[in-house]
């Protein structure tokens, strides 16, 4: 069997990415996606990457969620809005159909869903904060370094990131607990291969350079996660 080569990120496409999966097979990769990110606090990095852009006297926000994908992290800010007595505007974009189509499903008060590419957003459509939760390592290449500075236009306070960190411990225990528990074949394949295409943090900062936005703020998290925050 080949070893997986740990030190540059793969360029194999994630299933979840392809335009022939079933609505059906992508609640069933997202509803085992969000258990384990329940378990391996996924959402600690979404909600400290917030924390760190928000001023102290906020009580408004205008939230874009990049690549929400099901809803459910939109979903969450609003609710960590509410526990800081903010009252948030959370809007999820993503490319995929399917995926928008399960998103509004969950018609929760604050939070909306459409289908939109970042880079086609007008210049003048701003937010307070641009957040990309698993996302960023989606994109191959000089696009993740593109999606990074259309964020960063769009933003007025900055962009949160969450994203994964490449390391051998954590590919081989998704690798096994999936392999184990998942009954999905997506996210048998793809959450793997998702660590596989994170970053290590010369990379982030490397990225952020290319990019032509502000040195950002990195903090490891529990569980292979990386929170940067990228000011304005």
């Amino acid at each position: 069997m080949t070893q997986p080569d740990f030190t540059r990120r793969s360029d194999e496409p994630e299933l979840m990415d392809a335009d022939d999966v079933s609505s059906a097979e992508l609640r069933s990769a997202f509803r085992e996606l969000a258990l384990i990110n329940r378990y391996l606090g996924g959402h600690a990095a979404t909600f400290g990457a917030l924390d760190a852009l928000t001023p102290p006297d906020a009580t408004r926000l205008r939230i874009l969620d990049v690549g929400c994908g099901d809803g459910e992290t939109a979903e969450l800010i609003a609710g960590w809005a509410r526990t800081r007595a903010i009252t948030a505007e959370v809007i999820g974009i993503d490319l995929s159909p399917e995926t928008i189509r399960l998103a509004k499903e969950r018609r929760r008060p604050g939070v909306s869903f459409s289908r939109r590419n970042l880079f086609e957003l007008p210049s003048s459509e701003t937010y307070d904060i641009v957040h990309a939760g698993l996302m960023l390592h989606h994109c191959p290449g000089d696009e993740a370094a593109r999606a990074l500075t259309a964020m960063h236009q769009r933003s007025r306070l900055g962009v949160a990131i969450n994203d994964l960190h490449r390391h051998p411990l954590a590919y081989h225990a998704i690798k096994t607990l999936t392999r184990v528990f998942s009954r999905s074949r997506l996210v048998r394949h793809d959450a793997p291969l998702s660590v596989l295409r994170g970053f290590l943090k010369p990379e982030l900062e490397d990225l952020c350079r290319r990019a032509g936005v502000p040195a950002p703020e990195i903090r490891s998290r529990w569980a292979f996660r990386w929170q940067m925050t990228v000011r304005r």
